[in-house]
């Protein structure tokens, strides 16, 4: 009986611990508050006839240090499409399971405890109840294997029936991932998702639900994203991946989320004001959709985070004939909410103002939309948003007898200037709208004076009238004419356009604006003066019969192609001067006398001159004479000029040497200078002068055509060169004279290749002979006349020319080769072979005195024989002319040239000679080469040393030679000491073993905390600003400090244990 007692007495008193214990986390969490909620309106501004977007933003703030135990069910799909053969290979269920087991590792499983739930068919969910033993979860996870179909509303009813048994101090917590559509139950099995995941929201669980997606998924159409997103708290709740790829971030991200104290069941409360409406639908996309009760909302969800929460829906003014700012809800409107002790909250939602306008006028349509410049024409406007007070302008003027509806506008319009006018409606709240009018009339023409002038135009006319507007266009018979002066008040003056043809024509006036008159027959063309064909003079009047006379005619209204006939015959050499002046060559007369000049021009209008020209008798001659021709003998090819003597010789005489006429130059009265014609033979021909009055005279045998002579035989005077080698190949010149194209050319009794042939030189090659000596040298023509240069060449039999080398530039050079040597002598020859030591290579002929090659490689070091080998075997060696040396590093910078002595710093060494294979130390400790660029540069990076200073960089090559340079390790800049700002104890009881968070600034990595002289025990570091600890046991007050691993302190902090 008395342990009873006892136990009895012990629980009284826990539960009276746990009273005084919440009373006073409920006193703590009154003086603050955890929610913030903003209102925003989108556009602030409307129209009676739009629409405005309200958006509610409500946000958490966890109070620090305070942990919410949760009890978290994580339900993972494993059905068939999680396996890799559906998704490429990528291993889906690999990737859930250790993104899980990674959730579980994030979890204080000191405070919450997590339980597992996977599912794919019916038939087939497992679980594991809620444990706070991290590894027994994960190897229950690491069984799970991909199979079956996706039953996602029983397993959410498997992890709801789990969570009925949470802790009563613990949020229960569902975190469900699955990558496909739920398919079971056969019908709807999406309503029966959402069914049961509003089942568990109704009992109090927090849902989180992560979609796990293919790579090419559409998160904005995809079914099981939408689905998902649905089934969450909030839209907050809910998380997607494309793939596997950031699964871990999203689990830890939710791990961070748990436990966070901030507000719970949340219910937003929103009363449109009454100037508003509610627009259906438009908060149907809110994750939760919220209740919708006449003007009233309601979001309801079980907890609220630290993250911003967007709640949007859209209001339309109610009345559409008021205007004004007003209120857009009640000030009912409010958030209530329970902090994390359970103490019950509300707080006022902020009110925001919307101008409401009535919508600008709108101008559909003008009936009318043009009339008289005088005014007074009835307009109508179409369109809408007309309001009782409007006024209408036009231009500057008001319109008269106005007359306005809501969707109309009548007027009277004011005179105006031609053109177009804006008119403009506005409303009385000053808006407007605007269209266009026209003022338009047809000109009116009271005068054209002159209204007559000359045909081609270029006179101008004054004009007078009305209704003329700048711009105008005039027309005579549909010919423009030019405005010169128009100044806008109906006078013109215009340029006329030449006419077409005499008489009255019509004259149009044409505005910009395509109003017209046409003034009837307003224009006369007079008729211009009639010219006609005719000759008035020929000059001279008379000449030869024979013709070919200049004449010069007089007169009216030539041509430049009119015909000009001399008694019906037609002269030529027509030359057109002006319309009254042309010039013609007589042609030649039939008989002395007078006869007509008749001009024809193209048109055929004609015009005949009688007796205008007469021929006068002709001379009477007498006959001719030839007393010599000189020279008298030529080719027989022609072409000769010749001087044929006589008397009595007439311009137009024709002259025959033997039956064939020749070619005459010139012609006078005793000598006649012509050009022989060609002759089929050799021998003497008669010479004879014809003139035109057929009149003549022969010189017999007057001339002779002489047979050409025979070609000259070939002839040689020299060749160069005159010897040559036995292989033959050299060209040579034979010069002499006589050559003809197709000449032989033999050496000896060979004969020559013949590259080309002139008269004095022939340019062959020398064949190759068998024996030295001389031999003669023949050229042999086409004809078959030759010529021989007894002894002309010889063929020299060489003598071997020895080898000497002399110089060998450089004589140094890397065991790697590679360098360009040069070697100076005499007596090389192409094709020679050079030899360092025992290694031939080819060498490069340049000259007789000097070859060049790349020398080889090689692998031991010292000196070595130079040989040069023609190919005729002569020979010469330079003993030790070369010199092979092993390379020798060199460092020419370093950079950067120093660096913390912590290490780590990436630094270039530049210089010459570097290998693969060499090792490099920094002072004393060998580093790898990162990179290596070529045989000048490598990378490393610096490693860590004791103490700052100037330090040897050595670079050592296979071959022991080395380079040294210089790198400075700086000491590590001084670091601030550390700074308490303030810190946060979940408890102040002299036991500790809770916890406490240290805020401040430049917390060291390994920092420790210090209640008096007691060492906390670090729990967290958050970066360098936060450090969780366990307090440790005390009494009274002490200092808090912290203590960087560099020894430097912090500021102290009083605390007191109670």
């Amino acid at each position: 009986m008395r342990g009873i007692k006892q136990k009895v007495a012990l629980v009284l008193s826990f539960l009276m611990m746990i009273s005084i214990l919440s009373t006073s986390l409920v006193a703590f969490a009154t003086t603050n508050d955890y929610v913030s909620i903003t209102r925003s309106v989108n556009p602030a501004v409307i129209t009676t006839e739009q629409e405005a977007e309200v958006s509610l933003t409500v946000k958490g703030s966890p109070p620090v240090g305070v942990v919410m135990p949760n009890d978290v069910v994580l339900i993972i799909d494993k059905s068939g499409s999680m396996a890799p053969d559906k998704n490429g290979n990528e291993n889906k269920m690999k990737n859930a399971k250790e993104a899980a087991q990674g959730f579980i590792d994030l979890m204080d499983l000191t405070k919450h405890r997590v339980g597992i739930v996977d599912f794919s068919s019916k038939d087939k969910i497992g679980s594991y109840n809620l444990s706070t033993d991290k590894e027994a979860v994960k190897s229950y996870i690491a069984g799970i294997t991909a199979d079956g179909d996706t039953a996602t509303g029983d397993a959410i009813q498997v992890a709801k029936n789990m969570l009925d048994n949470h802790r009563p101090e613990a949020q229960p917590v569902i975190v469900i991932l699955t990558d496909g559509d739920a398919t079971r139950p056969e019908t709807d099995p999406y309503g029966f998702a959402k069914s049961k995941a509003k089942e568990a929201k109704d009992a109090g669980i927090v849902f989180y639900t992560i979609a796990l997606l293919k790579t090419t998924d559409n998160p904005l159409t995809s079914g099981p994203n939408k689905l998902l997103k649905e089934m969450a708290t909030t839209s907050d709740h809910h998380h997607f991946v494309l793939g596997s790829t950031g699964l871990s971030e999203i689990y830890a991200a939710i791990v961070a989320e748990i436990g966070l104290a901030s507000a719970y069941d949340v219910v937003i409360k929103d009363t449109v004001g009454p100037n508003f409406e509610i627009v259906p639908g438009s908060y149907d996309n809110n994750i939760p959709k919220p209740t919708v009760t006449g003007k009233t909302l309601v979001w309801d969800f079980k907890e609220l985070k630290n993250n911003d929460l967007t709640f949007t829906y859209k209001i339309r003014p109610v009345n559409k004939n008021v205007s004004g700012h007003f209120y857009t809800s009640e000030s009912t409107s409010v958030v209530e909410y329970k902090d994390y002790a359970g103490a019950e909250r509300s707080k006022e939602i902020p009110n925001s103002i919307v101008q409401v306008k009535f919508p600008a006028p709108q101008i559909t349509s003008i009936v009318e939309s043009s009339g008289s410049p005088t005014g007074g024409e009835t307009v109508t406007l179409n369109g809408k948003y007309f309001r009782d007070g409007a006024t209408v302008t036009i231009g500057s003027s008001y319109a008269a007898n106005l007359v306005v509806s809501e969707n109309k506008a009548t007027f009277t319009t004011p005179p105006g200037a031609q053109g177009n006018a804006v008119v403009t409606l506005q409303n009385p709240d000053g808006q407007q709208a605007q269209t266009e009018y026209q003022y338009k009339a047809n000109p009116v023409i009271d005068s054209i004076t002159p209204n007559n002038g000359p045909l081609e135009g270029g006179n101008s006319v004054t004009v007078n009238g009305k209704f003329i507007m700048q711009g105008v266009k005039v027309e005579f018979d549909g010919i423009a004419g030019t405005v010169t002066t128009n100044n806008g008040n109906g006078y013109l003056i215009v340029k006329v356009p030449a006419g077409a043809e005499s008489g009255l024509v019509d004259v149009k006036f044409t505005n910009p604006d395509a109003t017209s008159t046409t003034v009837e027959d307003g224009y006369s063309y007079d008729a211009p003066p009639v010219v006609v064909l005719e000759i008035t003079k020929v000059e001279p009047n008379h000449g030869a019969l024979a013709g070919g006379e200049r004449v010069y005619l007089d007169g009216v209204k030539f041509q430049q192609d009119t015909k000009v006939y001399f008694g019906g015959v037609e002269a030529t050499d027509f030359l057109y001067m002006s319309s009254g002046r042309i010039s013609v060559n007589t042609p030649a007369g039939v008989s002395p006398g007078q006869v007509d000049v008749k001009v024809v021009n193209t048109d055929g209008e004609t015009f005949t001159l009688e007796d205008a020209f007469t021929y006068d008798e002709p001379p009477v001659l007498a006959p001719p004479t030839v007393t010599g021709v000189d020279p008298n003998n030529g080719p027989m090819d022609g072409g000769a000029v010749v001087y044929v003597n006589g008397s009595n010789f007439v311009p137009g005489l024709k002259l025959f040497i033997g039956n064939s006429e020749a070619t005459v130059y010139n012609v006078y009265p005793s000598r006649i200078i012509a050009g022989t014609p060609s002759a089929a033979s050799a021998g003497e021909v008669d010479v004879k002068v014809v003139n035109p009055d057929g009149k003549n005279a022969t010189l017999t045998n007057g001339y002779e055509y002489l047979a050409p002579p025979p070609p000259p035989a070939p002839t040689i005077s020299g060749m160069s060169p005159n010897a040559g080698p036995l292989e033959g190949g050299e060209a040579v010149y034979i010069d002499g004279s006589n050559y003809l194209a197709g000449a032989k050319v033999f050496i000896g009794d060979v004969e020559a290749t013949v590259y080309t042939i002139y008269p004095t030189r022939i340019l062959a090659v020398i064949p190759a002979s068998s024996v030295g000596g001389k031999v003669d040298v023949k050229v042999v023509n086409p004809d078959g006349q030759e010529a021989t240069l007894a002894d002309g060449y010889e063929y020299v039999i060489p003598v071997p020319i020895p080898v000497t080398i002399t110089n060998i530039s450089p004589d140094t050079g890397l065991l790697s080769g590679g360098d360009v040597v040069y070697i100076d002598g005499t007596g090389f020859k192409p094709g020679a072979k050079v030899k360092f030591g025992n290694i031939e290579i080819d060498a490069n002929f340049m000259a007789a005195s000097r070859v060049y090659v790349i020398a080889p490689s090689t692998t031991v070091a010292g000196k070595v024989d130079i040989t040069v080998t023609n190919p005729d075997g002569m020979t010469d060696t330079k003993t030790d002319a070369y010199t092979y040396t092993a390379p020798i590093p060199t460092i020419s910078v370093i950079s950067p040239g120093n660096g913390f002595i912590t290490g780590g710093t990436v630094i270039y060494i530049d210089g010459n000679n570097f290998e693969a294979s060499m090792t490099v130390k920094i002072g004393g400790i060998v580093v790898p080469i990162e990179a290596i660029y070529g045989n000048y540069r490598i990378m490393v990076t610096t490693p860590q040393v004791a103490d700052p200073g100037t330090v040897p960089v050595e670079v050592k090559l296979v071959s022991g030679n080395s380079a040294t340079a210089q790198f400075i390790y700086n000491p590590l800049p001084p670091t601030p000491p550390p700074v308490i700002t303030s810190v946060y104890n979940t408890d102040t009881s002299p036991s500790g073993g809770y916890v406490a968070y240290i805020d401040g600034a430049d917390f060291g990595s390994g920092a420790k905390v210090y209640y008096g002289t007691q060492e906390a025990t670090t729990v967290y570091m958050y970066g360098s600003y936060r450090i969780l600890v366990y307090v440790p046991a005390g009494s009274g007050t002490v200092p808090i400090k912290v203590v960087n691993p560099d020894g430097k302190v912090s500021n102290t902090i009083d605390f007191t244990y109670q």
